[in-house]
């Protein structure tokens, strides 16, 4: 009986909504209610599936700015149970304090004999955008994404057997606040401009204690889950919103008419601007290539007077192809010149007197190239980069002078 007229009178409510055609109001208010879950130390939910459905319900009250967005302030209150999960085989004491094992001279309870009730109320303020505000011809659907901010009241209870047979005890833990941040996904259909049904489900995470009061072991979340039904009415004046959008639409037709008139001087001016930032353009394109020549002819000067380097021959006492100490400096500002240049190759040519024969002459030139070559190869200057040769005798030179090494820079 109880249920058929709960019947009745929804029905009553949505056939007056439903025959009534009074425009919009961006004001409404409701109520909703389903069931809850939670999850601190204990869990609503365990292994072995959900043991013990919550129950919460509310009302709430806001202000619609648009299709897209509203705002809205609300109250629940709602119960749920949390049981111990099967990682968790700890002792807690009456006191508060848990151990791995029993204290022998102290009340409490294994968790697998323990529930923990909580009861908890919250008030909450979110915003909720409707995503299907944006198909122009939708009309009823509601599909709102809604984050919510919200001050948490909980207090839970702890009941089960004691230890060692001691019987059934209930320990009421002290409330908690909290601050809690989450959400709710919802969905909707308005049958008109006043009544609006829809299902919702949301979390919301608590900051501070764990609400089951519960110490914490493997689990440290701190999590309400809420889901129902949400019933909204719209209220307001509608002639009022009328009259606005007859303001607004004059308004509009005003704007049109000033955006045709300027819109021929907004062209020129926009046409101006976009010469004068293209004439800007091609200044900075000309001053850009005018900088990359400067600095390419930089480049290529200061890479010629490097290929362009005076090195001091390397000269060899009589049937000698080892060099003395003192041509190492010359030698190691080869080195650093080579590092700074990876292009560039050196030629190593070798030269004997004209004392000997022109076979001798001829090795002699090359062992003394050699020796200036594998000292670069000893400072990990690659073979690629080096072209050692021997000359044999330079007719042209002096005894003295013709005994030496020449090195020189190519590309």
């Amino acid at each position: 009986m109880a249920k058929r007229k709960i019947y009745l009178t929804l029905a009553a409510l949505i056939g007056f909504a439903w025959g009534a055609r009074a425009q919009e109001s961006p004001w409404y208010a409701g109520l909703g209610g389903g069931t809850s879950f939670g999850q601190a130390t204990f869990s609503s939910i365990t292994e072995e599936g959900v043991r013990n459905w919550g129950i919460q319900g509310g009302v709430f009250g806001g202000y619609k700015f648009s299709r897209l967005v509203s705002v809205e302030a609300g109250f629940q209150y709602g119960r749920q149970s949390q049981f111990n999960l099967d990682c968790c085989p700890y002792w807690l004491g009456t006191d508060g304090t848990w151990k791995a094992t029993q204290v022998l001279d102290r009340d409490g309870w294994y968790f697998e004999d323990l529930t923990v009730p909580t009861r908890w109320f919250k008030l909450g303020l979110q915003a909720n955008f409707n995503l299907l505000s944006f198909i122009k011809s939708n009309d009823h659907w509601f599909l709102d994404l809604s984050p919510q901010i919200s001050a948490v009241n909980t207090k839970s209870t702890w009941q089960g057997n004691l230890s060692h047979g001691q019987g059934y005890h209930e320990e009421v833990q002290a409330a908690n606040w909290h601050l809690g941040l989450g959400g709710q996904l919802g969905f909707a259909y308005a049958f008109n401009n006043l009544v609006k049904l829809g299902i919702y489900g949301g979390v919301t995470a608590l900051t501070g204690k764990r609400f089951d009061m519960i110490p914490n072991t493997a689990h440290k979340t701190n999590l309400i889950w809420d889901a129902g039904l949400k019933l909204t009415f719209s209220f307001g004046k509608s002639r009022k919103k009328e009259a606005a959008a007859v303001a607004a639409a004059e308004a509009a037709a005003a704007a049109e008419a000033a955006r045709l008139a300027a819109g021929q001087a907004a062209k020129e001016q926009a046409v101006r601007e976009a010469a004068a930032k293209a004439a800007e353009e091609q200044a900075a394109r000309a001053e850009s290539e005018r900088l990359a020549r400067e600095e390419q002819s930089r480049a290529a000067a200061v890479e010629q007077s490097a290929l362009d380097t005076a090195i001091p021959s390397i000269y060899f006492a009589l049937n000698e192809s080892k060099y003395e100490d003192k041509y190492i400096a010359g030698l190691e500002q080869v080195l650093s010149i080579l590092a700074e240049h990876p292009d560039f190759k050196l030629q190593i040519l070798g030269y004997a007197s004209k004392s000997g024969s022109e076979r001798y002459n001829q090795r002699l030139s090359e062992q003394r190239a050699e020796e200036v070559l594998y000292w670069f190869v000893g400072r990990q200057v690659s073979m690629d980069r080096l072209d050692g040769r021997g000359c044999g005798v330079d007719q042209s030179a002096s005894e003295e002078e013709g005994r030496r090494v020449e090195l020189k820079f190519v590309k």
